[in-house]
């Protein structure tokens, strides 16, 4: 990991490689006793947690030699350590960026009384839910602006012709 100070939960900008991630962990993490973990230890809690893991594996996985762990052996690992899987599978902090874009989209979309009727709010990129978030700040800016102008929908067309 680069020389920053990240928590066992956190990553650098530049997305490590699970390598990376994985000997983060074993330089800064410590068994109950303060004794940092080895690759046997690790094996053997995973082990007693029910999955079949070697410390050769662990060993390839630390220097880059496997890349491709299957997701039960990041999870197994994961799990000896006492960490999230997700440490190994994103980056956290982009991960709360976006459901903190979404809470504000659909925070706006209540506030503005606007409803996007059969829309998929987790199927839309990041940029589209800026431009919606930025569209309804000015739909709501105009709200507060002219309380009197109530949201009924559109009004039925007049009819202006003599009776």
């Amino acid at each position: 990991m680069p020389s920053g100070d990240h928590g066992p939960g956190s990553i650098s900008d530049d997305d490590p490689s699970f390598a990376q991630k994985l000997g983060y962990l074993f330089e800064h993490s410590r068994d109950e006793n303060g004794v940092p973990y080895t690759g046997k230890k690790i094996a053997e809690r995973a082990n007693r947690l029910g999955y079949s893991l070697s410390d050769a594996y662990i060993s390839q996985l630390r220097t880059g030699k496997a890349r491709t762990p299957s997701f039960r052996t990041v999870e197994a690992i994961a799990r000896a350590f006492d960490v999230s899987v997700t440490y190994f599978l994103a980056n956290p902090e982009e991960d709360l960026d976006r459901v903190r874009q979404q809470r504000d989209y659909v925070a706006l979309l209540a506030t503005t009384g606007t409803f996007l009727s059969g829309a998929d709010v987790g199927r839309l990129d990041p940029d589209t839910i800026d431009v919606l978030i930025d569209l309804l700040k000015v739909v709501k800016a105009r709200a507060i602006d002219n309380p009197d102008h109530t949201n009924e929908g559109p009004s039925a067309p007049q009819d202006h012709s003599p009776a």
